[in-house]
Formats: C-alpha cells, sequence, structure tokens
C-alpha cells in the first residue's frame, strides 16, 4: 500500500491557535501523471469536502489492489482559515480577515516571470527536459515564498502540493446552479471528457480572467513560458475549476456520484489501472467567460425568479424579478432582471433577500459582451 496522510501545520496566527492542512497521497511521490484536487478554498462551499471524502474511498480500495500508477494527492479542506469565520452558525468563508482581506481564491503568488528569468539559456531541444527544469527551478522558487502569516503559510502549503502537478482539479460550488466548469481556452478539448462524466454541459472558456485565481495559478508559470518557447516547453501542468452545482446540493447520492466521475476520470488519464470509460462528450458546451452575463439586481429588495436553472434564454427576457419592498406604491414596486445574451441560464445566488447592483444570477452566451471587460471578467 502506498496511502499516507500527511499534516501540514500552518503558522500560528494568534496564541495558543494551530491549524493544520491535511494532505491524503496515493501511490509513489514522482510517479507520473500527478493530480492534485482539493475542495473548500471558499469555505462556504461544502460538496466538494464529501465529493472527496467518497474518492479517497475508492482510492483506498484502489490502492489496495495496487491499481495506482500514477501519483495523487488530495486535500479535502484546502481553508481551515476560512472554516473558522463561524458567526452564530454562519460561516461566509469567502473573504479573508487578515492580510488585507480579500478574496480566498484571488491574488495568488505568481511565479511566472521568475522562473522565466532564471530559465534563460537552460531551455534543450528535450521537452520533457525543459519540463523538469522547469519544476525544479518552481520549488525553488516556491520554497522562497514568504510564510509570515497563517494565510500566507496556506497559500504556500497547498502550491507547493499542487504545482508540480500535471493536472490540477480545484472544487467549489454556486448559490444554486447546475454542474459547470470553468477551463482554460487551451484545455477545453482536455477536459471536455471530464466534464462528460460529471455531468456538466456548461463550461466557461477562460483566457486571463486577471483573478490569479488558484486554478490560474497552478499554470500561470507554463502560460508565461509558452509565450517564448512555445514547443519547446510543453504544458507542465493543466487545471481547471469545477463547480458542484449549488450549495445545499450534498448527499451520499451526489457524492457518490461525482467521486465515481472523478475516479472514472483518473482511470482515463492512466493514474489508476482500469478500462478507460466510454465517454460521449456531445453535450459539453464551452462558452466565453467575456461573454458570460452577470445579471444585477436592478434594486435591492426580494427576488423571485421565472426561469430554472439550466433553462435556455434570449437577451431581453426577464429571468425574475426584484420586489422593492420600500416602494410606496406595491402595484409599482417589481423590478425585472432581464437578460443581456442568448444562452443559458446557468447559476444565481441562493439569497432571496439581494442588494442593488450585486451580481444575482449567471447566463452563459455565445457573443462577446462589450460591458465585459477583459481581465476582471470575476467581479468577486
Amino acid at each position: 500500500m502506498s496511502y499516507q496522510i500527511y499534516s501540514h501545520t500552518l503558522p500560528s496566527a494568534t496564541l495558543g491557535t494551530q491549524r493544520i492542512l491535511k494532505a491524503h497521497h496515493f501511490g509513489e511521490q514522482g510517479a507520473r501523471p500527478k493530480v492534485y484536487l482539493q475542495a473548500g478554498l471558499h469555505a462556504d462551499e461544502w460538496p466538494g469536502f464529501l465529493v472527496l471524502n467518497s474518492l479517497i474511498k475508492l482510492l483506498k480500495d484502489a490502492d489496495e489492489k495496487g491499481l495506482i500508477q500514477g501519483e495523487i494527492i488530495i486535500v479535502p479542506v484546502a481553508n481551515p482559515i476560512g472554516l473558522a469565520q463561524n458567526f452564530h452558525g454562519y460561516i461566509p468563508g469567502r473573504f479573508a480577515f487578515s492580510d488585507g482581506g480579500g478574496n480566498f481564491n484571488r491574488n495568488w503568488p505568481q511565479l511566472g516571470e521568475k522562473v522565466k528569468k532564471r530559465l534563460k539559456g537552460e531551455v534543450s531541444a528535450d521537452g520533457q527536459e525543459n519540463v523538469s527544469l522547469v519544476r525544479s527551478i518552481m520549488a525553488q522558487e516556491l520554497a522562497a515564498l514568504p510564510e509570515n502569516t497563517e494565510l500566507q503559510g496556506m497559500k504556500k502549503t497547498l502550491l507547493a502540493l499542487s504545482m508540480d502537478a500535471d493536472e490540477v482539479l480545484d472544487l467549489h460550488c454556486s448559490g444554486e446552479a447546475s454542474m459547470h466548469a470553468y477551463v482554460a481556452q487551451e484545455f477545453e478539448e482536455h477536459f471536455k471528457p471530464l466534464l462528460a462524466l460529471l455531468g456538466a454541459k456548461v463550461g466557461l472558456s477562460e483566457l486571463e480572467t486577471g483573478a490569479a485565481s488558484f486554478d490560474e495559478t497552478n499554470v500561470s508559470v507554463w502560460r508565461t513560458l509558452k509565450s517564448d518557447y512555445a514547443h519547446l516547453i510543453p504544458w507542465g501542468c493543466r487545471s481547471l475549476t469545477v463547480e458542484l452545482r449549488g450549495e445545499n446540493d450534498i448527499s451520499d447520492e451526489y457524492a457518490t456520484q461525482d467521486a465515481q466521475a472523478l475516479f472514472a476520470y483518473l482511470v482515463l488519464r492512466n493514474v489508476i489501472a482500469g478500462d478507460a470509460p466510454v465517454i460521449d462528450d456531445s453535450a459539453v458546451v464551452y462558452y466565453p467567460l467575456d461573454a458570460m452575463d452577470l445579471v444585477k439586481a436592478p434594486s435591492a429588495g426580494i427576488v423571485c425568479y421565472r426561469k430554472n436553472i439550466g433553462g435556455t434564454v434570449e437577451a431581453g427576457e426577464v429571468i425574475g424579478e426584484v420586489v422593492d419592498l420600500m416602494d410606496d406604491d406595491v402595484d409599482a414596486s417589481r423590478y425585472p432582471l432581464v437578460a443581456r445574451a442568448d444562452g443559458v441560464f446557468f447559476a444565481r445566488v441562493q439569497r432571496r433577500l439581494v442588494v442593488r447592483g450585486e451580481s444575482i444570477a449567471k447566463i452563459a452566451g455565445r457573443e462577446h459582451l462589450a460591458f465585459r471587460e477583459i481581465g476582471n471578467l470575476f467581479e468577486d
């Protein structure tokens, strides 16, 4: 058996406290392909916890049978800092309260230019040799990252576990949503089988969002190097963010189903020995992220939706209304939510009391929307 659990202690933020990250390792260290999976980086998004718990059970059985061919690392609880934000039973978990605040899945350390500078003059005609060299330099740059705070320590640890992986799968969820994923344009075809196995019909195709999110950071070095070295340096990592439906879509049935899909994908990628699954990915459609309409609340109040998640919409169609409870005229207190794109209504906030101007629904469209700013495609 190769199964091991390692505990990584984060820097102590306050007197008498200590938090840890637990990483479940399968396969021999250094074996390829290596796949890294984590859940709960946004600590208010919990479906991935149970999914990875179920996947670990499947992997333990596969390990006992000697079927693990590559290396797998799973961090089922990626953000103990956010989980500690418990206020009278409510866990906000999305934004840090320290280190200047900010979204836990934004502004991760970018190492591309540092690696590029150190790599200069060392690139050979051997692609795999170059990949190994880049990974070695990345490891040195990661080791030099500061860990003066608890949050810095958490980010450094998660990147040290993931950045040399061939594939990185970051599990999230939305408020209320159908299964979907955010995928780099370069990896659309590569991850199409995974989306099909998970039953996702919507993929949001992205290039540069400007967010420096966890999944983007894991490929950012390779993307930076590709601009200069093209075919001389193959992609050393491919990553994506999977949105496991909505916040309350948590059950043993969903967890088992999704874990089995992830397991089948690991077989497909030869990380686990077995017969490759037969996949029909014809239902998977990619939509440009800059064509995604973020429907904003035209008023504060209670939102009432007319369209269901997964339904198709047309530009100009009213998908719901916000009722302004402070209007004097109750007969004129409803303000329409108007779609600005033809596409699929795939996600919305779970909360029904909304704030004026906030993004409360998402529509995946096909055509670029002029008001969507390239480089700033995530507004939260």
